[in-house]
């Protein structure tokens, strides 16, 4: 049974007790409500000399606030209504199942765990009970991943508990660390220079140490890093080595470290799936995929299966399969219920989107972007997971017009014009993507000329990094103007295509 919808019938009141501006005498409308806060959102942002992060209030987004679907819409947003109001939270029925602290924190900077749980999930979703979720979790990998046998260990350890709490590195570190003092009796006979000492681990799993373990979780870090900046073919190598460095660890190192090991492990596979992916080596790319999400299966790694489904939902999209790509996504949402996942949530909930939008499902789309924005207020993309550092505030936007351009949203320009200004020189391969899909509204729009120059922009970006998704939207750009060649800009533009993509 779903969480219960209670109208906001405060929100409601504080709206209607307020005239139009318009001087018709009648109450506030919703649209002339998210009217005036998309004005005090852009007063705020000038006050503090930043660029807005959020792509505004809508009619509809009032509505599903009115309606009680959304009961703790981001801060900026909950701040402007506030002020536009003249009310505050409370008295605007603003609540989310958690303690008192608004923001997720309480004055020691501790993160409720409560706080991520509510409106971030999908519409519908509920909290498993242990023995459905565990249940869920074994069944899932029959479904999505197929190409192994479930029931099969990398490594004869302990089944996985749907009590343990499988979030964060960090919390594994604090609990392995209790075991470890006899393992530094060790220490003295290893080699001390970082690298000899990690090739000595190598051939003495065995005697694997703490520092050693850190040293190759920071590597698999560093890749995800490197990913956002290099064409595949360049990581591919550095990223295989490291992954054949793993899986040499894997089922052979101190019992305190098998978990830690196969999370990065499992981490190292992931990235290596999308990058195979990236460099069109699909078949490769699904063999990476089902060997990582038996890592996170025997690792108990929540996060990390949910991580895997997300790249795997890129490939249906590509595909075509695009009620598959929801499904995964969906069922990915469930395995990120944790305190320290909301980067991941709102990454997810991006995803589902700009799916539900490229079929055509506006009022889902909308409300699955706004899931997305309240969870990236909890969020902290470069402390959570090694995957999780790419998802900053202009991933975020590049997926909010994504989503708007697959919608022909009205406020597509504008918040296209925001995102693109905000992306730093590092953020080539999205702002390839970026391009394409804005290229594409144009067109849609009837500005040929517009359309095929951003076109263009989006060829040399997604050509000088590779950038799959890239190609991917550009040839859904040449699908839509081969009929259109009579235009001389478009025509020009279509050749191109043709002869680097198609």
């Amino acid at each position: 049974m779903g969480r219960e919808i209670i109208p906001n019938s405060q929100l409601k009141a504080a709206r209607k007790a307020l005239l139009s501006p318009s001087g018709s005498g009648r109450p506030m409308s919703r649209q002339e409500l998210a009217d005036a806060c998309n004005l005090e959102l852009a007063r705020m942002c000038e006050a503090m000399g930043s660029g807005q992060r959020w792509a505004g209030l809508t009619d509809r987004t009032i509505g599903a606030l009115e309606r009680g679907e959304i009961r703790w819409p981001n801060r900026d947003y909950r701040r402007a209504l506030c002020t536009v109001l003249n009310r505050d939270e409370d008295s605007l029925g603003f609540y989310i199942d958690r303690p008192s602290e608004r923001d997720g924190e309480d004055r020691s900077g501790t993160r409720h765990s409560s706080a991520l749980l509510h409106d971030a999930m999908p519409s519908g979703a509920t909290q498993p009970s242990r023995e459905s979720w565990v249940a869920e979790f074994r069944g899932l990998q029959g479904q999505v991943a197929g190409t192994w046998d479930s029931t099969s260990s990398i490594y004869p350890g302990e089944p996985w508990s749907a009590d343990d709490r499988a979030d964060t590195v960090d919390d594994v570190k604090r609990r392995t660390a209790f075991a470890l003092p006899a393992l530094s009796l060790l220490a003295a006979s290893m080699p001390s220079e970082p690298w000899n000492r990690l090739a000595y681990m190598l051939e003495h799993p065995q005697q694997l140490d703490g520092p050693t373990l850190e040293q190759l979780e920071g590597h698999t870090a560093e890749l995800f890093r490197r990913e956002e900046h290099l064409p595949a073919r360049q990581l591919a190598a550095h990223l295989d080595a490291h992954v054949r460095r793993l899986e040499r660890l894997v089922g052979r190192v101190p019992a305190p470290f098998e978990r830690r090991v196969l999370m990065t492990t499992g981490e190292a596979l992931a990235l290596a799936g999308w990058v195979a992916w990236d460099s069109k080596r699909h078949q490769t790319a699904r063999d990476l995929y089902a060997r990582a999400l038996r890592a996170a299966d025997e690792a108990g790694d929540g996060p990390l299966y949910a991580c895997v489904l997300a790249y795997q939902s890129y490939g249906a999209e590509a595909a075509g399969n695009l009620v598959h790509a929801r499904q995964l996504l969906i069922a990915a949402q469930k395995f990120v219920r944790g305190e320290h996942s909301a980067a991941t949530r709102a990454w997810l909930a991006a995803r589902e989107a700009e799916v539900d939008a490229a079929l055509a499902k506006p009022m889902p789309a909308l409300r699955a972007l706004d899931r997305a924005m309240t969870a990236y207020d909890y969020a902290h993309p470069h402390r959570e997971r090694s995957w999780t550092g790419f998802f900053t505030p202009s991933r975020l936007g590049s997926m909010t017009v994504t989503t708007y351009a697959r919608l022909d949203h009205a406020d597509l320009d504008a918040t296209a014009e925001a995102v693109v200004a905000s992306l730093p020189p590092s953020d080539a391969k999205v702002k390839a993507v970026i391009l394409a899909d804005v290229a594409t509204a144009a067109i849609q729009r009837g500005r040929h000329d517009r359309g095929a120059q951003l076109g263009h922009q989006a060829l040399e970006q997604t050509l000088s990094q590779e950038a799959s998704l890239g190609r991917q939207r550009l040839h859904d750009l040449h699908l839509m103007i081969q009929d259109k060649r009579d235009d001389a800009d478009l025509a020009e533009l279509d050749d191109r295509l043709l002869a680097h993509i198609v």
